[in-house]
């Protein structure tokens, strides 16, 4: 008799992580249709219909609604990130691939800015600031684990403690040098890094000595930026969820029977195979959309005007 083969991915990890990247690409898009390609094209004429378009995208982008969606999924993100080490067969090549594509994307946006005349620079990147994460919780699980000697089983609790000191000091700098005005409605935003000084565009050449800043995140400059205060903490708390919760690699849903535990990760990966495909290749979808989304876009805008930018 055969044995049957269940479905070793957790699917739970797979579709939330999925239902995030969906989230992204549709955040994405609406940035290169109302803020970046409208930009290229600035100096030609664009069709009212195209024009209202844009606005309404560069509305979407900029609602203070879409914000808070956008700073809690990258908060899932950045814990998801964590949680993944757990089930990964190397997080070091896994940490250095995302990081080496974040300066990969932060040299092709000084191309793309120095080409184009648009100012779209980016110091550190949100990939770069994930690829970061992941070397931070590596490095520091091999620190304690390798050279400290404390038994692994104890390795989440020293994680979980990073996770809510970095958390915890990246709210407490955001709410103390925050720019804007103290609302109820903005506490979040203003933790999250929203009003973090500095400018969110590139057109203020940044001081080397402000690097450091900008990565730690106590001051923003560039597009697509995020620091590592406090977002590098969620990967370490996704660090501790993962050794704590998922130390058997097995789904959550129905963990005292194993019959069932397994039967329904099984249907689950079945009915939400297209979106757990797309949490399974997260690195590469987050890698190739913008080669998807911005070349039709940008058609679209020169057909419409009919003449080229450059």
């Amino acid at each position: 008799m055969n044995e049957v083969k269940h479905n070793k991915r957790i699917w739970e990890i797979d579709f939330v992580r999925g239902v995030l990247i969906i989230g992204m690409v549709i955040d994405h898009f609406m940035f290169f249709l109302g803020g970046l390609v409208p930009n290229i094209f600035a100096n030609t004429v664009i069709p009212q219909w195209l024009i209202s378009t844009s606005d309404f995208a560069y509305a979407y982008w900029t609602h203070p609604a879409k914000l808070a969606i956008r700073y809690l999924g990258l908060l899932l993100f950045f814990t998801l990130i964590g949680i993944s080490s757990r089930f990964s067969k190397s997080n070091l090549k896994r940490g250095l691939l995302t990081f080496g594509f974040g300066v990969v994307m932060a040299l092709g946006l000084l191309i793309f800015s120095s080409i184009s005349g648009v100012h779209y620079y980016a110091l550190f990147p949100i990939i770069a600031c994930l690829g970061a994460s992941m070397l931070m919780y590596y490095g520091a699980k091999q620190l304690f684990v390798k050279v400290i000697k404390i038994k692994e089983e104890q390795w989440k609790w020293w994680s979980l403690g990073i996770g809510a000191v970095i958390v915890i000091t990246g709210f407490t700098l955001n709410l103390v040098f925050t720019t804007y005005e103290y609302r109820f409605g903005h506490i979040f935003l203003t933790m999250m890094g929203q009003y973090t000084p500095g400018p969110w565009n590139s057109d203020t050449a940044l001081e080397p000595i402000k690097y450091p800043l900008v990565i730690l995140g106590i001051e923003k400059w560039g597009n697509d930026w995020l620091g590592l205060l406090p977002y590098s903490g969620f990967t370490f708390i996704g660090g501790f969820i993962g050794e704590h919760f998922y130390a058997e690699k097995k789904s959550l849903f129905f963990r005292t029977n194993e019959e069932k535990n397994l039967a329904f990760n099984d249907k689950a990966n079945e009915v939400t195979k297209p979106i757990n495909w797309l949490g399974n290749k997260t690195i590469w979808v987050y890698i190739a959309h913008p080669f998807v989304l911005i070349p039709p876009i940008f058609v679209l805008f020169w057909i419409a005007t009919g003449q080229w930018p450059f």
